[in-house]
């Protein structure tokens, strides 16, 4: 009920070989008025980005990541806990993932203060020299 009756055009790209389309017609309910009033409007976008028909609109995995719902995460000064730093294997990504990357999406998910310890042979949690 909260995306509406799919179109034709949906249903053929979440299945082309469906042909019978006898759905009640359904009006999309508005995603801000699906969440409560607390929620970040971040966190409202990233949703609605994700729950789609269409799964050619929808983001890839790295994509999600890029999300500003994450921009924290990325954030040198996030901890889990006031004594626990965010583990050093968050802005590592295989030959695979850094393949798939351009040059944009590779700054905004491997932070310039991270990369510049790890070119020092540092780790994430070591301030970078001033």
């Amino acid at each position: 009920k909260v995306l509406g009756t799919p179109t034709r055009e949906e249903l053929m790209a979440m299945n082309p070989n469906y042909t019978e389309f006898k759905f009640p017609q359904i009006k999309p309910h508005p995603w801000h008025k699906v969440f409560r009033s607390r929620t970040s409007s971040e966190a409202v976008d990233y949703v609605a980005k994700l729950l789609v028909y269409d799964p050619k609109i929808r983001p890839s995995g790295l994509e999600c990541c890029v999300h500003a719902l994450f921009d924290e995460l990325r954030d040198r000064n996030t901890c889990i806990s006031s004594s626990k730093p965010l583990p050093d294997c968050l802005f590592s990504f295989s030959k695979e993932e850094m393949a798939l990357m351009d040059a944009e999406m590779q700054r905004k998910l491997i932070p310039a203060w991270y990369q510049g310890a790890k070119d020092r042979g540092g780790s994430k949690a070591q301030s970078p020299a001033a």
